[in-house]
């Protein structure tokens, strides 16, 4: 029994039994003495209340949350401070069975279901979000379960300031911005804490648990959270994308608004059915699949031993296959590979001319002469030398050719022509020389003559424009012309008076 139950506050509402404690203020089950209905009340502390800061923020915050109306929103009715200097909000009645309370200690919880209790908080989130007002400290513990009403849930502690949150209470449904040195709020804020409490209805458990802000915050940059596959193979595969950006350590990379994170509920709650089941209501059924899926396997592994062993000894065949090798080939010497080498050796020879060629070739043939018994270097045997053994011997007559059989043998008079080269013309070939070519020396250009007579030698048509020599060129009285006949003209006649002479 508290110290509070059974007073009467502000002359109407009778105190009953605690629903919970807060930081701000600590929610009872009371009734109205006037009409006699059951109703919700949140009392400020009087240690707290003995400050009047303290009350002037109570008043504060339930009068902003006064302007909220949404079915799924827990609106103060009433509020104010009495003359004993009691300082109240009063609600409508609640049950006082909290979200908490559900996960994740209810194995009947299905996928669908769990969706559209985000689902609606994130409408009623919306509305306030609509009026700029945020809720900065959304936990299981503010989510209020509504027993016989269509709503089903409602959510308490709107108007407070989400900067002054107590960050030892509840820390890792705390976005990321709110639990840094110089904590943040905004829209994005709640949609993070919303995106844990879905995880956690869905999985049993947090994405980042810790027992402090700082122990949580070292997990959020070193570990991920753990898919839903790790908990249930059987989530919708739509989930997770959607679930993941919501939680998202970085505010940017989360969903901006509310209003989207609740568009995308709204249409899974459209494609899930019922008969998906969460990690917490799969957990019975996880055993009987894993032994399900083993005797499946087991069996695949039996039938696949029995089709080799059959496939080997039931139906051997023999890969040996025996070749017959044609009567008529011949052996086939297979060409080695490609190297490149004798290009290369041939490539770094030193270049020779025809005459150094015959020359290194009669030398290397003299020498190979000359080695051998008897040899002059013309002839092996000049000096009475004997052949080698299987060497025609000097004399011997040439022994008859081998001619495959069947083929035909041409006989040819050395006296007569060959019939394969007739002798036509007097014996005379005729050999064909190809029109460019021509023996004729061709003449020698004439050298030109310049305006002083002084032969020049042609050059080349394209030289550069020779540079001026320091000496100066010889005088042109020089130079020794060269004789010229003279042309046949009438000779001048000498003016009357004239020192010239005609010669």
């Amino acid at each position: 029994m508290n110290e509070l139950s059974g007073k009467l506050v502000a002359d109407k509402y009778l105190i009953g039994e605690l629903i919970r404690e807060g930081a701000l203020g600590d929610l009872y089950h009371a009734r109205h003495e006037m009409m006699d209905r059951p109703v919700a009340i949140k009392i400020l502390p009087q240690a707290l209340a003995m400050d009047a800061r303290w009350a002037r923020r109570f008043i504060d915050e339930e009068r902003t949350a006064s302007t909220l109306s949404h079915p799924n929103i827990l609106s103060p009715i009433d509020f104010g401070t009495d003359g004993k200097g009691v300082s109240y909000a009063v609600f409508d009645a609640i049950s006082g069975r909290t979200l908490r309370d559900v996960v994740p200690h209810e194995p009947d919880s299905d996928t669908k279901s769990a969706l559209s209790m985000a689902h609606k908080i994130a409408v009623a989130v919306t509305a306030a979000h609509g009026k700029n007002i945020f809720h900065g400290r959304l936990t299981p513990e503010n989510i209020f379960l509504i027993e016989d009403s269509d709503a089903e849930i409602k959510v308490f502690g709107f108007g407070s300031d989400p900067l002054s949150v107590d960050r030892d209470t509840a820390p890792q449904y705390l976005a990321p911005e709110q639990s840094g040195a110089f904590p943040a709020a905004d829209e994005r804020s709640d949609v993070y804490s919303l995106g844990v409490i879905l995880y956690e209805m869905l999985t049993g458990v947090v994405p980042f648990d810790g027992a402090t802000v700082t122990e949580i915050a070292g997990r959020r940059s070193t570990e991920p959270p753990a898919p839903l596959s790790a908990f249930n193979r059987d989530f919708h595969p739509e989930i997770e994308p959607i679930l993941l950006t919501a939680i998202a350590v970085d505010p940017d990379k989360r969903y901006q608004t509310m209003a989207a994170f609740a568009e995308d509920l709204g249409i899974l709650c459209s494609r899930v059915g019922p008969a998906e089941k969460t990690a917490a209501a799969s957990g019975a059924s996880g055993a009987r699949n894993l032994w399900k899926t083993a005797t499946f396997a087991l069996a695949g592994i039996a039938i696949l031993a029995v089709a080799l062993i059959y496939a080997t000894s039931v139906r051997q065949t023999d890969a040996t296959v025996d070749l017959q090798a044609d009567a008529g080939s011949l052996p086939v010497q297979p060409i080695g590979p490609a190297t490149g080498a004798q290009e290369e050796s041939l490539a770094k020879l030193p270049v020779q001319t025809e005459a150094e060629i015959l020359a290194a070739a009669s030398m290397a043939n003299a020498a190979l002469m000359s080695d051998l018994p008897g040899g002059d270097g013309y002839n092996a045997w000049a000096n009475g030398g004997a052949p080698p053994p299987g060497a025609p011997q000097p004399g011997a007559p040439l022994q008859q050719p081998y001619f495959p059989q069947g083929g035909q043998v041409y006989t040819i008079d050395p006296s007569g022509g060959s019939q394969f080269m007739p002798q036509e013309g007097g014996g005379v070939i005729l050999v064909p020389v190809p029109a460019n070519t021509s023996t004729a020396a061709r003449p020698e250009p004439t050298p030109k003559t310049t305006a002083a007579n002084t032969v020049t030698q042609p050059g080349p048509e394209t030289a550069a424009t020779p540079k001026p020599m320091a000496t100066p060129p010889p005088k042109a009285g020089n130079a020794k012309p060269i004789p010229k006949k003279p042309e046949t003209a009438p000779k001048p006649s000498a003016k009357p008076g004239s020192d010239l002479e005609i010669q």
